[in-house]
């Protein structure tokens, strides 16, 4: 190879490698750091776990999702036609991706990034920001809280809510036990920090950051107490609607 030859591989190579590059689009649950803990008619429902300064993978979501945050992280997001989004993401954090969302996720600091993504089996309608900006581009619209939702061991806020589906943040004063009563609808409970738990049909147990548990319509209520250095948090998704046929 002559100086030439080598000059124009060296060029052609350079994007390659600064880059995660792709051979195509994945389906979410090819995406190999989306780990599926959970299927039903509702809900798809993965664990991801990415170290530092690697990449998710280019994937399209199918279904409506949304990441819950477990970590502090620096991400860079990689959508095809579009400029890299450079962010900051937190603990805890809501964040919803429309279905057909085609992106890669670069980790650029040097913590693991760590979510939970609840794929929403049921076509989603009238999506609208409660109490956290869950759809970035949306203005939030929070309620002022009702009385009994405020005490010294508990609140609860609303985050997010479709025609379908409520998304609600619980707060479980340290120390502190709380009842979630027998509902209506099936929910899922998604623990962000950790939480022991007794009742509606489930042996006492501690949950960690990430765990989560699944309630159908009208399961007994349960009794959640926060073991973790501070408040413990539980992100509840309440279903209204009928069940998916996927």
């Amino acid at each position: 190879m002559n100086s030439r030859q080598a000059l124009i591989a060296a060029a052609l190579y350079f994007p390659l490698a600064c880059y995660p590059q792709e051979t195509g689009i994945l389906p979410l649950e090819s995406e190999p750091h989306h780990r599926l803990v959970l299927h039903n008619e509702y809900v798809n429902v993965y664990s991801v776990e990415v170290q530092p300064h690697d990449f998710v993978r280019l994937h399209k979501h199918k279904a409506d999702a949304i990441s819950i945050m477990l970590s502090n992280s620096e991400i860079t997001v990689h959508a095809p036609g579009k400029p890299d989004l450079h962010q900051k993401v937190a603990n805890g954090q809501l964040r919803l991706q429309f279905a057909g969302y085609v992106h890669s996720t670069s980790i650029d600091g040097d913590s693991t990034y760590r979510n939970v993504t609840v794929e929403l089996l049921v076509p989603q309608q009238s999506p609208q920001n409660l109490c956290a900006a869950v759809i970035a581009a949306q203005a939030t619209n929070c309620p002022e809280a009702p009385a009994h939702f405020l005490t010294l061991e508990r609140t609860d806020q609303p985050q997010f809510q479709t025609a379908q589906t409520d998304v609600a943040l619980i707060r479980i004063s340290l120390g502190q036990s709380s009842t979630l009563e027998k509902t209506a609808f099936p929910q899922l409970l998604v623990v962000l920090d950790d939480l022991e738990t007794e009742g509606g049909n489930t042996p006492r147990k501690v949950l960690r950051a990430g765990d989560f548990l699944w309630r159908d319509a009208n399961t007994a209520p349960g009794v959640f107490k926060s073991v973790s250095p501070s408040e413990a948090r539980i992100v509840v998704f309440s279903f209204k609607n009928e069940k998916s046929e996927k």
